[in-house]
Order: C-alpha cells, then sequence, then structure tokens
C-alpha cells in the first residue's frame, strides 16, 4: 500500500518519474560494495541504498491533477508485457574518468525486453505532453555522485582500482512492474513510491 497522496492540492507540481525498483538483496549487496569504497573515494553524495533504481523516464515537475492521466497512460504500457531478468554487471562513470559526476552498476540480461519498456512508456506518456531525452537510453544504478577526490596515492590508476571487482550473492532478479517515484528532497530515503505497474 502507497503512503503517497495526491488527491489534496491539485495545483501542486510534484518531481516525478519512472523507474524499475532494485529488490532487498540487491540493495543490501550494493550497499555493502559501496561501504567498502566510501572511505577510499570522496563523491559529494552517495545513494542511500534504498533509493537504488533503474530509471526509464524523467518526468520533472508534474501538476498532481495530471497524475490521474499518468497513471492510465502508464497501465497502458504494461499491456501483455512480460516479466523479464536482469543481473548486475560492471562498475562505470559518466563525465571526465579523472573527475566522474556519477559512479554507476550497470545491468545486463534481458535488455532488449528493459528498451522495449522504457521505448512503450516513453511513447505513452508523450500523448500528455511528456518528451524523452535527447541522448541515448543508457540503463543503470546511480551509486554516487559528484567525484571530489581519494586515494591519492594511486591517482594514475583512477577510481576503478579500488572498485569491488566480485559481486557477493544473487546479482539477479525477475522484473515484474515498474514504478512512479515522487521526490522529497531532505528526505532519507529520498524517493517514494506514488503507484505500482505490474505487468499482465
Amino acid at each position: 500500500m502507497n503512503n503517497y497522496s495526491y488527491t489534496d492540492l491539485p495545483s501542486r507540481r510534484e518531481r516525478l518519474f519512472i523507474a524499475l525498483r532494485v529488490p532487498a538483496h540487491i540493495q543490501n549487496s550494493l550497499r555493502m560494495s559501496a561501504e567498502q569504497v566510501q572511505g577510499k573515494l570522496d563523491f559529494r553524495k552517495w545513494t542511500d541504498y534504498r533509493d537504488y533504481h533503474i530509471t526509464l523516464q524523467f518526468l520533472g515537475d508534474t501538476l498532481v491533477s495530471d497524475i490521474g492521466h499518468l497513471r492510465k497512460a502508464l497501465r497502458s504500457a504494461t499491456a501483455l508485457f512480460q516479466p523479464f531478468e536482469l543481473q548486475l554487471s560492471g562498475w562505470g562513470t559518466f563525465g571526465l574518468e579523472e573527475a566522474p559526476k556519477v559512479l554507476w552498476k550497470g545491468v545486463e540480461g534481458d535488455i532488449d525486453q528493459l528498451h522495449l519498456l522504457q521505448k512503450r512508456i516513453v511513447d505513452a506518456t508523450s500523448s500528455l505532453g511528456f518528451e524523452a531525452e535527447l541522448r541515448p537510453y543508457s540503463p543503470h544504478i546511480t551509486i554516487a555522485r559528484k567525484f571530489l577526490g581519494g586515494d591519492p596515492g594511486n591517482e594514475d590508476k583512477g577510481i576503478f582500482k579500488v572498485l569491488p571487482a566480485q559481486f557477493l550473492g544473487v546479482n539477479s532478479w525477475m522484473v515484474q512492474d515498474f514504478v512512479l517515484y515522487v521526490t522529497q528532497p531532505g528526505q532519507t530515503p529520498m524517493y517514494e513510491v506514488v503507484d505500482t505497474f505490474s505487468f499482465s
């Protein structure tokens, strides 16, 4: 049951996005990996493990009064869609290699199905005025943002030297739904589920 209520203040705007949740066993394993390197890599912000997710579409500031139409459009995207399997892959970064903006963990598995789902969602929301990002879709789980420095004795080898090569535990899961998230700035965890859309 979702605690989020949008029935009041319909003229208010909320920052929304659509994503795949990361199950608890993956969250906890990624948290342990992140904790191993937090003392060696200085990022401005480490993602709370409960906020780990794979973004499908960022919607931005959205009128609360439009959420009902959005929910209807997102339900249409699940029609006849089948569950699929994902698993964690390697580490990656966005931005300059020596000072990355984002540290992320990649995913592999049924990537074609993931891309198809993302396209369906973008198509379903386009009629409501939401637009896809111009850059190609690149699914990932954000672990940390804004590298400030660290591991000063090994700058020539970069941050990948201190990232754990092995992933402990089961690293795969079945994707059976996606969620609409609202961002709650200043709270921990920062993302709250507005609604869940299960595959039929």
